[in-house]
């Protein structure tokens, strides 16, 4: 739990001791039990670490491949749900890249080392001491303070030293690194914080950011400015999110245009930002994937597909989310869980988006489909796998011309990164296309 006072004070005495209860470690006592939401958390980032070696290892000559992977809020790495045992995520990062290297050195002529350090930070002594002694009887002594450091210390504290760590491991901020920011509101991790670990190339973050507790404690008073000033909100916006609270779907407006403050704050090119609903706080929670890297938003977003009805998206699926008009669409938008019907709906929706948006904003020119897999890629929960089945569906349907790099018409409907799109001549449906 936080120590900020002030934080502590916009929550209920239940909230408060729900918090304690569940993340509270102490050496010699049970590891506190693991809640619905905090299991999907942990199932999703289970499934990005196994996806993200296979995506980074691609290169059959690589002898080593360094990456630095830090846990900002670790806590004990020990839980208990329905009886057992659970691992935290301390130990997903441990057993991940153990799992990835193992796997990489199938079938290869020269073994593949991957060089990791590993940073494991929580403000609670009792909560280092206990990670400590499961770490010690799981057989990772020997890489204690070798490769394994554990930090008695507020993240924003020992930040510093981690990133002077990484920077002596690489050479001009191009090395690998994952940070997990676990916070358990909004303003543990500040704005600038993130613009740094994103200095480095090749860095991702997953954030958890409390956007319901947000939301709900906003007002005009004075002292809010310097509550919400890590996340770096002005007076005009607090202002605008106000008046937007008290219109019809005014929680959608304003969650929208918190995520365009996030994307613009933190400088991230791509982010994922879906819901992880807790039944136990009743506040909606984000987990906010950040990278420069269209590939490592691919990484995540396929993550929360395959952990579907955990996470949430809000919406039909289409080119909504950062395209969100607020003073068009105020009625809110329908739920979306990641699951075959999700799907279906959604590739309806952006088969009718994509023709939209080539229209609206590329018809007089061909576009670099790459190009525009960036120009989209953060406005729908949809892999790049559905985008090219999309957009390969509607160059069979005669509605869009896919060319190659040479200019000369694809035999395959299917789109590469080198070839351009435009809307066909004479498109089948779209009659817009014809103006």
């Amino acid at each position: 739990m936080t120590n900020r006072p002030w934080f502590n004070s916009l929550l209920s005495k239940e909230q408060r001791s729900c918090i304690i209860a569940e993340f509270g470690w102490k050496v010699g006592a049970p590891p506190p039990p693991l809640h619905d939401h905090s299991d999907a958390k942990l199932r999703l980032i289970a499934e990005y670490l196994e996806r993200y070696f296979p995506a980074i290892l691609v290169s059959r000559g690589q002898t080593r491949q360094r990456i630095t992977l830090v846990d900002g809020f670790c806590g004990g790495g020990k839980f208990t749900r329905d009886g057992a045992y659970t691992k935290g995520t301390p130990f997903l990062f441990l057993e991940a890249v153990e799992n990835a290297e193992r796997q990489a050195n199938v079938g290869r002529s020269k073994k593949l080392t991957i060089d990791a350090e590993f940073h494991f930070v929580d403000s609670n002594q009792h909560h280092i001491d206990f990670l400590r002694n499961e770490l010690i009887q799981a057989g990772y002594s020997a890489k204690l303070d070798q490769s394994i450091f554990l930090h008695c210390s507020e993240f924003e504290q020992i930040f510093p030293d981690i990133c002077r760590r990484i920077e002596v491991r690489t050479r001009g901020y191009v090395g690998r690194s994952i940070f997990l920011l676990d916070q358990k509101g909004y303003t543990d991790v500040t704005f600038e914080t993130v613009r740094q670990i994103l200095r480095f190339s090749a860095a991702e973050c997953i954030l958890t950011f409390a956007v319901g507790w947000l939301i709900d404690y906003l007002s005009n008073k004075p002292e809010v400015l310097q509550r919400v000033a890590p996340v770096e909100l002005s007076a005009d916006q607090i202002k605008e999110f106000l008046r937007l609270k008290g219109e019809w779907g005014g929680r959608y407006s304003v969650q929208r245009l918190l995520l365009r403050h996030i994307s613009q704050a933190t400088g991230a090119e791509f982010q994922s930002p879906f819901f992880l609903r807790s039944q136990e706080a009743r506040k909606d929670l984000w987990l906010v994937h950040l990278s420069k890297h269209l590939k490592a938003r691919n990484v995540m977003v396929d993550s929360h597909w395959i952990i579907n009805n955990q996470s949430l998206h809000q919406g039909h699926g289409g080119l909504e989310m950062l395209g969100f008009d607020p003073n068009i669409d105020q009625g809110g938008a329908p739920d979306f869980w990641f699951g075959a019907n999700d799907q279906t709906k959604m590739k309806e929706r952006l088969a009718e988006d994509f023709m939209r948006r080539i229209h609206d904003q590329h018809r007089h020119a061909p576009i670099s489909y790459s190009r525009f897999l960036t120009s989209i890629a953060n406005e729908t929960p949809a892999r790049l796998t559905d985008l090219d089945n999309v957009t390969s569906l509607l160059v069979e349907e005669k509605e869009l011309d896919l060319r190659n790099e040479h200019n000369s018409a694809k035999r395959s409907s299917r789109p590469g990164q080198r070839d351009s799109i435009a809307i066909a001549r004479e498109p089948r449906l779209w009659s817009f296309g014809k103006t």
